[in-house]
């Protein structure tokens, strides 16, 4: 029997691309081959994906900064449906005494305009006279 027999007609050894490859002159490792293949291996490192980040640490606190800060101002805006609304305090009938007391202010207010002029802008000045 003999040892170089070929191979069947189907097998994976009898194609084409093996024969090529068999016929290719071979080509020399450089002896930094290991190294090189390492460290671009280290430079293509599989990126975490983007739901593990989530839980991260810093995304960990920020996402529960937020919740709180969503929680308090929930709680400062929720409002009872039992509280009382405070009622507000109208005055409808004004004191006489205090009618004089705001009208002798603004008419010491505009004298005092009248004195000096020249140191109010127009504006100021239609103000005080009412207009």
């Amino acid at each position: 029997m003999t040892k170089n027999s070929s191979p069947p007609d189907d097998s994976w050894e009898s194609d084409a691309v093996w024969d090529l490859i068999d016929r290719s002159p071979a080509q020399p490792v450089s002896p930094r081959f290991a190294d090189d293949t390492l460290r671009a291996v280290r430079l293509s490192a599989e990126e975490t994906p983007w739901w593990k980040s989530i839980f991260s640490r810093p995304a960990a606190v920020g996402l529960l900064g937020a919740t709180a800060a969503l929680a308090l101002t929930a709680s400062v805006l929720w409002k009872t449906p039992d509280a009382e609304i405070p009622t507000p305090v109208v005055n409808d009938s004004p004191n006489a005494e205090s009618l004089a007391t705001i009208q002798d202010i603004a008419e010491a207010e505009v004298l005092l305009a009248a004195e000096h002029l020249d140191d109010f802008s127009d504006h100021e000045l239609a103000s005080l006279a009412g207009f």
